[in-house]
């Protein structure tokens, strides 16, 4: 770790002024079997909009400003079993908490979700100020607002975002369109910040008005549940774990990078305006953070200059965890020499199939009518020999369509034949269903007979910079091994990553969890092996006999693993672990990754508010803190980083080390990704297995997922 001479660092956090908060009361739910925070959060709105003040729902209790006898509250509840029977038949009461005082996690929540909802209509007339038209759609700014505790203190994070949405709303647009399927849409409430996907269609109005309009009491929702037709659609939105029906005229449009051709707009345009470059994205989350300061509930953001001890600089991780190639090469890590000291070393490990010499068989599948492939092909076969690998074009097939039929015949042929690998070549992804399909159904034949597969999409063939990171992805996909750490890590024999591929169920909350999936690492970043857990897992955790089978007593018997677990821990998987490293007389080190939700961090030089370097980290704790691990491709553009939490037993500087030092090692592109490869790819190897695309074996050691 290095902590002198360390760049100016800026946080999108503001200090809690706890002084200037005002006197709050808890009160705790007495309920049965249920989600304590969908009632909580139900409950906590109710109460606002009867006795105004700020109501929320936090650590797994009602917080006020505004306390109410028992007799007001009762009467909230005994409307709520009437108007909702779901959820609220499982609230038994609720209780004053008589001696309770606030901890810092809930002056913050109360900040973040309580007091700033007095200033939101300020903050929305400032952030429309921002919009931008892109004909059928507006990118808009929007705000989020949420509590944290650093180093025991309440503070506020305010982040802006883009999104982008369409200019009819959803009633506008399902009466315009042909394709009445709204399934799979994102949309927003147009009142409040409610967003989600629409899972099914509850409706018509007709049916539906009378119960719409006993379970709102919104003045603005009740109006519109009112003024639509008969005849409007009524949906079923997921938002986060819970189920909301909407009449359509009450939603806008959320419109998603995979959805620009269905809604005609144009992407490089909205790609370029939903980027906000930091010194703009941070100005706006000062003059949104000085209407909060001047109510006194914040105070300053969090600087490196101000507070250095709060920063955690890990600049050097570079030089800590160089590279070795072949021939015991030792390099510093560079995602710009990378390549040329592969050509100069050589790989750290060649499969013993491929001794030097030897020759990797190339089958290709050419799904591209009337494409030429001699090109790319030679410059394929160039970049393999410059990192003095041979390779042949075995035998060409070309399969009549996309379809899995078509698809599956020409693998069938292809693999008659002596190949090593199938170069496939498909037509570029686009919003219509049957491309889609192509990837999904090449990879499903493809994994399933054990045969390693690269795709190369249309647009890719232009892309002559696109072929050593193909080169790489051949070589690793075919059991080679191009570099690891030079030195391995101290404090661990392996590091694992582990992950659950989720099913949702159908219009309900939830999921099934079809499988659970572990990579295991050496200490100095060699791949050991996958084991896949492949039997349904009902719930969100991962049982204690799946994660016994994930970790195997012949491999860590006696061994200290670092566990990424790509998310949350759920459930009783922290227990089960410790207690199966215990048996086993093992050290299990957990570190949840969480990707989503952080505030972002900034650099600052020369006067302006810059993007943060590679490995700056804001600290919360001893067990916690907000990690930028990559850097995006755009200068115009901010880091969102990822929040790790570790044990209590494993320094949060360790567990840092252990993210940075595996994002330097995954060579299936040059460009270091945003997450450590044990729990890279984790959405795509998940999406995958819920496909049912999975090899044949459910443990090996070969990366098919590259």
């Amino acid at each position: 770790m290095s902590d002198i001479q360390n760049p100016v660092t800026l946080a999108e956090v503001f200090h809690v002024n706890a002084s200037a908060l005002p006197k709050l009361t808890g009160y705790r739910l007495n309920i049965t079997a249920h989600d304590h925070s969908a009632v909580g959060g139900k409950l906590s709105y109710r109460l606002r909009r009867r006795f105004g003040g700020h109501w929320i729902w936090t650590s797994g209790i009602i917080v006020t400003d505004s306390p109410r006898g028992a007799g007001e509250i009762g009467s909230v509840v005994e409307s709520a079993w009437k108007e909702q029977p779901e959820p609220f038949k499982y609230l038994l009461g609720v209780e004053q908490m008589n001696t309770w005082t606030p901890n810092s996690q809930v002056k913050a929540d109360f900040v973040a979700r309580g007091l700033f909802s007095d200033i939101e209509r300020e903050i929305e007339d400032l952030l429309r100020l921002k919009k931008q038209d892109l004909r059928t759609a507006w990118i808009e700014r929007v705000h989020e607002s949420r509590g944290w505790v650093i180093q025991g203190q309440p503070a506020v994070s305010i982040s802006v975002s883009s999104r982008l949405v369409h200019k009819q709303d959803l009633k506008e647009f399902w009466l315009s369109t042909v394709d009445k399927d709204l399934t799979g849409l994102w949309v927003a409430e147009k009142r409040s910040t409610l967003k989600g996907e629409i899972v099914g269609l509850a409706g018509r109005v007709v049916d539906h008005r009378k119960r719409l309009l006993a379970l709102s009491e919104r003045p603005e929702m009740i109006e519109l549940i009112k003024n639509a037709e008969e005849s409007d659609p009524v949906v079923t939105v997921l938002s986060g774990r819970s189920l909301y029906d909407y009449v359509a005229s009450a939603l806008r449009v959320v419109v998603r990078v995979q959805d620009f051709g269905r809604f005609k707009v144009d992407r490089q345009r909205a790609l370029r305006g939903l980027r906000i470059e930091p010194e703009s994205r941070f100005d706006m989350i000062n003059t949104i953070g000085g209407l909060a300061r001047k109510h006194g509930w914040i105070g300053d953001h969090y600087d490196s200059s101000r507070s250095l001890s709060d920063f955690l600089y890990n600049l050097d991780y570079a030089e800590l965890h160089k590279l070795r190639l072949g021939s015991g090469a030792i390099c510093s890590y560079d995602p710009k020499t990378v390549l040329g000291n592969l050509r100069r070393f050589g790989l750290y490990r060649r499969n013993v199939r491929f001794p030097a010499g030897s020759s990797v068989g190339i089958g290709v599948l050419n799904a591209l009518v009337g494409e030429k492939l001699d090109s790319f092909e030679a410059g394929l076969l160039k970049e393999l020999k410059m990192l003095d690998f041979q390779a042949e074009f075995i035998a060409e097939s070309e399969p009549g369509s996309t379809t899995r039929a078509d698809l599956e015949m020409a693998l069938n042929r292809l693999m008659k034949k002596d190949i090593d690998i199938i170069v496939a070549f498909l037509p570029d992804e686009s919003d219509d269903d049957e491309d889609q399909q192509a990837y999904d159904n090449l990879k499903s034949i493809a994994v399933g007979r054990g045969i390693p597969s690269q795709v190369v999409n249309q647009s890719t063939l232009e892309n002559r910079y696109a072929l050593a990171n193909i080169a790489l992805g051949v070589l690793g996909k075919t059991g080679n091994v191009p570099f690891v750490l030079a030195e391995p890590l101290e404090y661990t024999d392996y590091v694992v990553g582990i992950d659950i591929a989720r099913m949702r169920k159908e219009r309900l909350p939830g999921s099934i969890n079809a499988t659970a999936i572990a990579r295991i690492y050496f200490g100095n970043g060699e791949f050991l092996r996958y084991v896949i857990h492949d039997a349904p897992l009902e719930g969100e955790t991962i049982p204690e006999r799946v994660l016994q089978g994930l970790f195997p007593i012949e491999d860590f018997k006696g061994k200290k693993a670092v566990v990424h677990r790509d998310g949350y821990f759920r459930g009783d998987e922290k227990k089960a672990l410790s207690e199966w490293a215990s048996k086993i007389g093992a050290q299990f080190h957990l570190v949840e990754v969480i990707k989503t939700g952080c505030p972002r961090l900034y650099g600052k030089g020369r006067g302006r508010v810059i993007q943060p370097l590679k490995g700056v980290a804001l600290k919360l704790s001893e067990s916690e803190a907000f990690l930028v691990s990559s850097l995006p491709p755009f200068v115009d553009a901010t880091p969102i980083p990822l929040r790790l939490r570790c044990s209590d037993s494993f320094p949060i500087s360790q567990a840092i080390d252990s993210v940075l030092a595996l994002t330097t090692l995954h060579y299936g592109s040059l460009r270091p990704p945003k997450l450590p490869v044990t729990i890279h790819y984790s959405d795509k190897i998940g999406y995958l297995a819920l496909k049912g695309i999975k090899p044949r074996e459910l443990t090996g050691a070969v990366p098919y997922w590259l």
